[in-house]
């Protein structure tokens, strides 16, 4: 990378983390961290957690549905929730419930009244491989190749939550220890694959009895292509600029296998030695394609 890159791409750190560029990390992430962990939270509060790049958005609006128990859309974006990004936490406070949060930070960064209180923990999982080349994208145009950014980004020592490995090992271990049932891992290619049977084990976790003519209708509003048109159409006129630009690239593809036209055999067989070292003794099973 040139020098304007790097001081472009030079994101804030905490606790080996390389976090997003949110005012209120860059001033003091270890506050707003704590004020994450902190945070008072109600017995039916929901949290949304996933690694950047996983496919949040699309279940924002799908938890949303569910919890009215109505194929409606949010009125408010994910991003305008985002717990790292909101300039003041007690925002939160003002949500009717249930209340939907969302995060992107390691699972032993998560509220702990949260898990104190019984409220549910919603995690998606996607193939790290495609969550690299979505990743590339949404940096865009940071980089002019696949590569520099992989090996710069996304693989480099100090990587975006930790990176993939850990973060999604975190996660394992506390649901392999959730004794309540808190935690419920969605896999993005499961629901892109079954969204209707996916769309139905969710709102069995949430308690939320689905008619199956709701059912239907969420799936349907839900469709990548149909959140895509209504992210370009919604307003977001009162987001800072820099959620702005998140926002307008939030959608791209929804494909699984993307990896497949970024990733150089090389690559991929390297990255592949490394997925077997890292995850040997994890029970992850990952859908590459």
């Amino acid at each position: 990378m040139d020098d304007s890159e790097e001081k472009a791409l030079r994101f804030p750190e905490f606790d080996g983390m390389a976090l997003p560029p949110f005012a209120p990390l860059i001033e003091d992430a270890k506050k707003r961290f704590d004020e994450i962990r902190n945070l008072e939270c109600r017995r039916d509060d929901v949290i949304l957690a996933a690694y950047p790049k996983s496919g949040s958005n699309w279940v924002w609006e799908i938890i949303g549905m569910l919890l009215k128990n109505k194929a409606e859309y949010t009125q408010r974006s994910k991003v305008s929730l985002f717990l790292e990004s909101l300039p003041d936490l007690s925002e939160v406070h003002t949500i009717h419930s249930p209340r939907t949060l969302n995060t992107h930070v390691p699972y032993r960064w998560l509220p702990k009244q949260l898990l104190e209180n019984g409220g549910k923990i919603v995690h998606i999982m996607r193939n790290p491989k495609d969550v690299a080349v979505s990743m590339f994208h949404f940096l865009d145009p940071h980089f002019q190749d696949f590569k520099t950014f992989y090996d710069n980004i996304y693989m480099c020592p100090v990587a975006a939550m930790g990176g993939w490995f850990a973060y999604e090992k975190e996660f394992e271990k506390a649901e392999t220890n959730d004794k309540r049932g808190v935690i419920f891992t969605l896999h993005y290619e499961s629901m892109k694959k079954n969204p209707r049977e996916e769309t139905k084990r969710l709102a069995e976790f949430l308690d939320v009895d689905l008619k199956d003519e709701v059912l239907d209708e969420v799936v349907d509003k839900c469709s990548f292509e149909k959140l895509k048109t209504r992210a370009t159409q919604k307003d977001h006129s009162n987001l800072p600029e820099l959620l702005k630009e998140m926002v307008s690239k939030v959608y791209r593809k929804g494909e699984i296998g993307d990896w497949k036209n970024h990733f150089t055999v090389a690559m991929n067989e390297e990255f592949d030695e490394m997925f077997k070292e890292e995850m040997k003794n994890s029970e992850i099973k990952v859908q590459f394609e």
